[in-house]
């Protein structure tokens, strides 16, 4: 008799990276008819690759056509699978499926690392004893192995991602600081930059290079819109990643990559603490709130503008061995 999973997640490329090794341990198991059940509309392009063949449903956000899916799915899943953190409207929606199992645990004596925690689960739930012991990279759907350079020959160079979704100023840190930080890297060291980002950030980006000084111009490299598996391959190739805690953080998290990482709001669980990786925070609020905007009054996200560029400079030498 087979058994049905259902996954109530995101669908960001951070949360379906983390979720993975769970669909994997899933898949693994042909008596298990797995199902993420999301309201992301935003990467349904990542759906195919990263689930296959866990059925992907989409859910509405409108409550009036939301009520008529819970009806169809109320008592249909085996097991509901929330995470270790779910949101407060998560956990509801979860109770009003009613399967006979609903699963959110923390795990104390485990890092706080979503990914950490999601492997804890997999265990507990005796779902995959291979899981636990795989390289990270094996979680990805394809093998990146292949290392891309966007420029010819010369010195390593430092993939870049400026950019986050407009909506988390919580995140973003300030575009005048990246150009600054820029600016250092090119005058004190001989690394070249790669620019990640996705069409959108395309003006911001394309200006952000255009007020850089002419002499740099020939040792940046704007990749936008790339094919995931090109960015992984484009991580592999790099000395290292910079970025804010959004979907590249957890990639080059993966491939094992050292990367500082500029974090605001985000909290503990989504904050790699391997060696490879540096989170750097103001220390100015311990909220840890991961909310899209500052919800204190005149704090204005001071959890991510209150970094500074020498801060993140000293972290990127010390990180990157920069003599």
């Amino acid at each position: 008799m087979s058994k049905k999973i259902g996954i109530l997640w995101g669908g960001g490329l951070g949360d379906l990276l983390v979720i993975r090794p769970f669909l994997l341990a899933l898949h693994d198991d042909p008596s298990v008819q797995s199902y993420l059940l999301t309201n992301a509309a935003h990467a349904t392009e990542l759906f195919e690759v990263f689930c296959s063949p866990t059925r992907v449903v989409q859910l509405p956000r409108q409550y009036s056509l939301l009520l008529p899916m819970i009806r169809k799915w109320r008592h249909f899943f085996d097991l509901i699978y929330l995470g270790p953190h779910p949101t407060v409207k998560t956990r509801l929606l979860g109770y009003l499926l009613s399967p006979r199992k609903l699963w959110s645990k923390a795990h104390k004596n485990i890092p706080p690392y979503i990914l950490d925690q999601i492997i804890a689960d997999i265990t507990e739930l005796g779902l995959s004893t291979k899981i636990k012991d795989k390289n990270p990279a094996t979680f990805l759907p394809w093998s990146a192995i292949h290392q891309k350079k966007p420029f010819p020959e010369g010195p390593p160079f430092l993939a870049i991602h400026p950019g986050a979704k407009k909506k988390w100023t919580t995140t973003l840190w300030p575009i005048e600081r990246w150009k600054a930080l820029m600016v250092t890297i090119l005058t004190k060291t001989d690394f070249s930059l790669c620019i990640l980002g996705v069409k959108e950030e395309a003006p911001s980006l394309n200006q952000l290079i255009s007020d850089l000084p002419e002499k740099f111009k020939s040792r940046i490299n704007l990749c936008i819109a790339k094919p995931l598996q090109d960015v992984a391959e484009l991580i592999l190739g790099s000395a290292g990643v910079i970025c804010h805690n959004s979907g590249i953080l957890h990639l080059s998290t993966l491939l094992q990559k050292k990367t500082v990482c500029i974090t605001g709001s985000s909290g503990v669980y989504w904050q790699p603490h391997y060696p490879w990786v540096k989170n750097i925070t103001s220390g100015l609020c311990s909220c840890a709130c991961n909310y899209y905007k500052c919800p204190i009054p005149f704090f204005r996200s001071k959890c991510i503008g209150g970094i500074d560029t020498d801060a993140v400079w000293k972290t990127v030498v010390n990180h990157f061995n920069i003599v």
